[in-house]
């Protein structure tokens, strides 16, 4: 199909891990169309266009409207956002449209694209209704070529889109923190005197998520080596589990959960508590701002999930727990982080979602060992002006 002038990917997952991971042969993608005077569409979730603004510069970029068609949402306001959508899609008159993950949202928009050559990259899956399905599988790989970032490329591949090079991560222009987020930051209780660990207890999914009380004693370790804590996610989960962590190091040391309110007139002699301990911002950064805190943060730690993968994308030193997972597949690119397993403990029978030993995997995973694999990476030097 490198005769397509017209060419449309279609990839508003929703997860955001999947798109760094591939965003880097989309970046590729980019290039190549521009080079070769192809007109090229990127169809994205809305959730990510702060994020990856810039990210494609050669390409028109439409938007996924998911907020829009959640569950509860006004009926009428949804049906013209998807149609609005799929107008976009249509008026591009693509050549070729073509998905890139397992996702019935993807291929369904591939569905309605209008396109001359509609490309289904999964035919496990969804193969009704396309013109060519590409039997490449995410497991089961050659040895070496695990991970997703070499299915993304045999798709690409398939399709006669040269791509190259090793796998890694898109290239995210982010810029650290302006003095109007560092006012909020300080203002939350963050004392930016001290070494700033990000941990993400939250996961997508239960099997992906290491004890909660575990987090707790290693945010103690942590303190007690001098570092300060805060605490990151998104949506009711991540805020929940966030909370009983609160609870439980509230009796430790003073606890800020703040709002990120605009801070008036912030002074930056102000004297902030010598000793602020654990901040939670959980659902009080956007992504981009959560990108532009970890500019300057010096450790991570969380388990399998997008914010892990965007530390890992911006080179923050970090551990990134893995439970019952596919590692080769979905293995962090990052130079920089670590990655912590113990399948060994495993019975031969556990699944993802079925596990005899109660996820053992995860939870003999110690505290100490995540904390030593996490002061043991290199230093990482940052610098903060408000």
């Amino acid at each position: 199909m490198t005769n397509a002038q017209r060419i449309a990917l279609i990839n508003p997952a929703k997860f955001l891990g999947n798109l760094l991971l591939a965003g880097g042969l989309i970046q590729q993608l980019d290039s190549w169309c521009a080079q070769h005077n192809k007109q090229l569409l990127i169809v994205l979730d809305e959730s990510f266009a702060e994020l990856f603004a810039g990210a494609f510069p050669n390409a028109q970029l439409v938007w996924y409207p998911r907020k829009a068609l959640l569950p509860g949402a006004p009926k009428l306001a949804a049906i013209r956002a998807w149609l609005g959508c799929v107008r976009q899609i249509r008026s591009f008159n693509a050549d070729l449209a073509f998905t890139i993950e397992e996702d019935s949202v993807c291929h369904r928009l591939t569905h309605f694209s209008g396109a001359r050559h509609k490309v289904s990259s999964t035919i496990h899956r969804y193969h009704i209704g396309f013109d060519q399905v590409l039997d490449i599988s995410r497991s089961q790989r050659p040895p070496g070529e695990e991970s997703v970032w070499y299915s993304v490329r045999d798709v690409f591949a398939a399709l006669g889109i040269p791509v190259e090079g090793k796998p890694a991560y898109v290239n995210l222009q982010i810029d650290p923190p302006d003095s109007k987020l560092m006012a909020r930051l300080v203002h939350s209780g963050l004392d930016f005197k001290k070494p700033l660990m990000l941990m993400h207890a939250g996961a997508s999914k239960g099997y992906k998520q290491w004890p909660s009380d575990h987090f707790v004693q290693l945010a103690r370790l942590a303190v007690k080596a001098g570092y300060q804590i805060a605490l990151i996610g998104a949506g009711r989960s991540d805020e929940a589990v966030n909370a009983q962590m609160l609870l439980e190091l509230s009796a430790d040391i003073t606890v800020s959960a703040p709002s990120l309110a605009p801070y008036p007139n912030p002074d930056p002699d102000q004297d902030q508590d010598s000793d602020p301990g654990y901040v939670d911002l959980c659902n009080q950064l956007s992504l981009l701002e959560l990108a532009r805190l970890m500019r300057i943060s010096s450790k991570i730690v969380g388990n399998d999930s997008g914010p892990s993968h965007l530390a890992s994308a911006l080179g923050v030193p970090g551990v990134v727990i893995f439970g019952p997972t596919d590692i080769g597949i979905w293995r962090p690119l990052g130079p920089a982080t670590e990655i912590l397993s113990l399948k060994s403990v495993c019975d031969a029978t556990c699944t993802r979602h079925q596990c005899r030993l109660n996820y053992r995997c995860l939870s003999q995973i110690t505290p100490q060992s995540v904390f030593d694999n996490l002061v043991l990476s290199d230093k990482r030097t940052y610098e903060t002006t408000l």
